[in-house]
């Protein structure tokens, strides 16, 4: 889960500007979760009490035209919210009010937690909430999921698309691919099971498990680096066994983050086009398709 968002971060990342579309099929919708919309108008509402609450800093996006940057926070952190939702209804968690307001209090309280943020205190108990069942998630698959992957390198983002885009073409090609790519010195390896408790770095900072099989990912394990890995996920097991990990709370929230990302695959994410386009791997809005953090390409049968 982000952690929480300060206005004047966004003073030093100014994005394209994306206004105009309505958005996905309905009208009226910020982003569509499977069946379940989630309008425009809670995003702007959302952003009416921050300016409230901050008005300065809202001040200074609104003169440099920035505002636009806080609009895709907002939404998608209502996405975010809504995918903790409805992966909570599909694998049976909860948190009781109890564990949200504890959360809050070790925060200094609704307002210390708020201040200075995109948050206010009327949806601070909503955040905490999403928080905490990623944590909940993590902690129930943590040690019982693996992937068995092929995976390939790029030092560019133009050649790690078209490895994508080769892999994504089927089994054959993706182990093709790789022994091309080892022939020639580039680090690739074909059928590597990577136990999520065994790899806790790769589950906290990746999306490896986080994806359906068959799906390709692309992605910068280290952001801007300019390392760019190329995964083929061949294989999902949630029966993986070995040693207890003993995983704090911090990383399952995290490693439960990501795994928001198979949610949203499975159900269906549709980002209205005035938010910019979503980020897959990031599970975020991005401005453009060039300012992704990468790739997820669906497996085959599922493409359109």
């Amino acid at each position: 889960m982000p952690r929480r968002g300060r206005l004047l971060a966004l003073l030093a990342t100014a994005g394209a500007l994306l206004v105009g579309c309505s958005g996905p099929s309905h009208a009226g919708a910020a982003a569509i979760i499977g069946d379940t919309r989630i309008p425009v108008a809670d995003v702007q509402s959302w952003m009416d009490e921050v300016m409230r609450k901050e008005p300065a800093a809202t001040a200074q996006l609104q003169q440099q035209d920035q505002l636009d940057d806080l609009g895709r926070q907002l939404a998608s952190q209502l996405v975010v919210q809504e995918l903790a939702a409805h992966a909570a209804r599909e694998e049976a968690l909860a948190v009781t009010p109890e564990q949200v307001n504890a959360r809050i209090d070790r925060m200094g309280g609704p307002g210390a937690a708020t201040e200075g943020g995109i948050y206010t205190e009327g949806n601070v108990r909503d955040v905490v909430r999403a928080q905490l069942l990623a944590t909940e998630l993590g902690r129930k698959y943590f040690d019982r999921l693996a992937v068995t992957i092929d995976y390939t390198q790029a030092t560019t983002r133009a050649d790690a698309q078209r490895k994508a885009e080769r892999m994504a073409e089927g089994p054959e090609q993706a182990t093709a691919l790789v022994a091309a790519d080892r022939r020639t010195g580039v680090p690739a390896v074909a059928d590597q099971r990577l136990r999520a408790a065994d790899s806790p770095q790769l589950a906290a900072m990746t999306p490896l498990f986080g994806a359906e099989p068959g799906t390709v990912l692309a992605f910068e394990p280290e952001p801007n680096s300019g390392q760019w890995l190329i995964a083929r996920i061949d294989h999902r097991s949630t029966e993986a066994t070995g040693p207890p990990s003993g995983a704090d709370d911090q990383l399952l929230q995290q490693f439960g983050f990501n795994l928001l990302g198979h949610t949203a695959q499975r159900a269906g994410l549709e980002l209205s086009p005035r938010y910019g386009v979503w980020d897959s791997i990031a599970l975020t809005a991005a401005p453009g398709e060039g300012q992704t953090t990468g790739w997820r390409i669906e497996p085959a049968d599922r493409q359109s």
